[in-house]
């Protein structure tokens, strides 16, 4: 049983992180005979995984979820997971692609006043059609 300051050390996050996550419900400890918190070898197995999960970006509630998940249940998280990161890179390629488009012919023209869209709405025409054509390119490969 190791004590929680000498758990901080091994596992890499604060003290203040293992309370939380007790506090949380993701991380149940036991307590000594003076009420502080100590852990067994499952504990630091479950911190391991919370580190895991944390590292992929999963918010604490679908950390809750994944801890007590069977393969299957792991797996459609896990897929979800992807997804989203995959829409991230999209994103984030698209911003890029805008940049350079902005690098190569300068600012593209605001709407005209008459053309009754905002601002915002022709940026984000700008966005979509970079996202299509960027899509497109990802289809066709």
């Amino acid at each position: 049983m190791k004590k929680i300051k000498e758990v901080s050390q091994l596992v890499g996050v604060s003290r203040r992180t293992l309370q939380y996550y007790d506090e949380e419900g993701i991380l149940a400890t036991d307590r000594d005979a003076g009420n502080h918190r100590i852990y067994d070898p499952p504990a630091l197995e479950r911190i391991w995984q919370i580190l895991i999960y944390k590292e992929l970006d999963f918010e604490l509630k679908d950390i809750r979820q994944l801890l007590k998940a069977d393969e299957e249940q792991k797996n459609v998280c896990f897929n979800r997971q992807i997804e989203a990161i995959k829409n991230q890179m999209i994103t984030l390629h698209v911003q890029m692609k805008f940049i350079s488009l902005i690098q190569v012919c300068g600012m593209p023209p605001r709407p005209e006043e008459c053309s009754g869209k905002t601002y915002a709405e022709r940026i984000r025409e700008i966005r979509d059609s970079i996202r299509r054509d960027i899509l497109k390119k990802a289809d066709g490969k």
